[in-house]
């Protein structure tokens, strides 16, 4: 197994890379002969921690070149290209993403690159992209360290995690609670996340009674779970993947802790939560979500976000969390750009991508550019974040921002009253 680097030293590594001589790569779609195709690389986890969302980010790459080529590809000033994703297994570890996205750059020659899930890889990959001024689409990674390395060539149509649990907490303020406490795994991106919602709660007058710091791989999370039981908050936020939120909750129901309300960012949108906890056990658990497929959206590609719903069920037989969704919205987003810019140049397609605008079944998509006031580059920072909450029967149910909310919050059963 390759040791878990840190998000410093991988940024070191990934600048190590690039001089210790892989050397620089022509930018392959200049050679591309008519009709030939647009090549992306992609390093997605699908083993490891992270292979849950690996799965599900890589779903939704698919969805997307399947969707576009099934169109004929994309029109490049009148030429059709057809796109073909080239996919490798970064194994969740920062090491080994560096190093096959210099192998998908120098070796496989892509065009584009689609990055991994998680802000902690993206940011390593990403920094090789902007060295071979390749453009990375960050179709599932959301931290605002993501977008304030000025890195010009990294584009993300997710909501930032600054905003994750921004309308949950809201709506939960407005039902009365006074207390949480918070517990998140100690790699970057769910650290900003549980920075942001420390900050968020005590500026809405909530006490913040227990943090709690585990391991991001950890198996035995007892004695953090404990501490926090000890406090008797009205509201549990766990910040951490689809495996860490499965553990909190079998926690949770091993201790007997059913606090009021619980609140986790990950594991509550990805069907494998329910099917591995059945719904009896999810049922009230909330989750805040970058989308849903009751909104009201739709484009002339992808059609309505209910008829993506639809064909990713037809085509992998489980229902689509966010993930999927955003990363077919990163491809389409390169696509429109590609189209506007006429061209696959990489200055082309990046300034196309600085100036697009377009409402698609994912949402409004725009970017921030270079010198943008809100300081980030590449982010969507238009985008609003849901919170959804578990119904008895495992179904994903809008309850925040209240005022498009399907149904009020409910707190927590009991365990023993399920």
């Amino acid at each position: 197994m390759i040791r878990l680097l840190s998000i410093a030293t991988t940024a070191v590594l990934a600048s190590s890379l690039f001089v210790a001589g892989y050397g620089k790569t022509a930018n392959s779609a200049e050679n591309n002969s008519a009709n030939s195709p647009i090549k992306i690389g992609a390093a997605v986890s699908d083993t490891g921690k992270f292979a849950i969302e690996g799965h599900s980010t890589k779903h939704g790459y698919e969805m997307w070149a399947d969707e576009v080529n099934a169109r004929g590809g994309i029109d490049v000033a009148g030429t059709k290209h057809k796109v073909q994703i080239i996919y490798y297994d970064d194994q969740s570890e920062p090491e080994t993403a560096i190093k096959l996205i210099q192998r998908l750059i120098s070796e496989d020659k892509v065009d584009f690159l689609f990055g991994p899930y998680s802000s902690g890889l993206t940011i390593a990959t990403s920094a090789i992209a902007a060295k071979y001024k390749k453009i990375m689409f960050a179709g599932a990674a959301a931290a605002n360290s993501v977008f304030d390395h000025k890195n010009k060539y990294v584009f993300s149509p997710l909501s930032l995690t600054s905003s994750y649990t921004t309308s949950g907490l809201d709506a939960l303020k407005a039902k009365g609670v006074k207390t949480i406490a918070v517990m998140h795994s100690d790699d970057a991106p769910m650290t900003d996340i549980k920075n942001a919602t420390v900050k968020q709660a005590e500026a809405m007058g909530l006490k913040v009674v227990s943090v709690q710091t585990v391991p991001a791989d950890a198996t035995d999370i007892t004695g953090a779970m404990r501490q926090m039981q000890a406090k008797h908050p009205d509201v549990f936020v766990e910040a951490g993947t689809t495996l860490m939120g499965l553990l909190a909750t079998r926690t949770m129901r091993d201790i007997g802790w059913a606090p009021t309300y619980v609140l986790m960012v990950q594991a509550p949108t990805e069907a494998t939560f329910v099917k591995q906890l059945g719904a009896a056990t999810a049922q009230g658990i909330m989750a805040p979500t970058q989308w849903v497929p009751t909104e009201n959206l739709k484009d002339k590609y992808f059609g309505t976000a209910k008829d993506y719903f639809n064909a990713y069920v037809k085509k992998y037989g489980s229902n689509p969390s966010y993930l999927p969704a955003g990363a077919s919205a990163a491809g389409l987003s390169l696509q429109l750009a590609i189209e506007k810019a006429g061209s696959l140049d990489t200055e082309k397609v990046r300034q196309a991508l600085i100036h697009l605008k377009a409402n698609t079944f994912y949402g409004p998509i725009s970017y921030t550019g270079p010198g943008d006031p809100s300081g980030l580059t590449g982010a969507n920072i238009n985008r609003k974040m849901l919170t959804i909450q578990l119904d008895e029967k495992g179904n994903q149910v809008v309850v925040a921002p209240l005022d498009i909310a399907e149904a009020p919050i409910r707190p927590l059963k009991a365990w023993n009253a399920r």
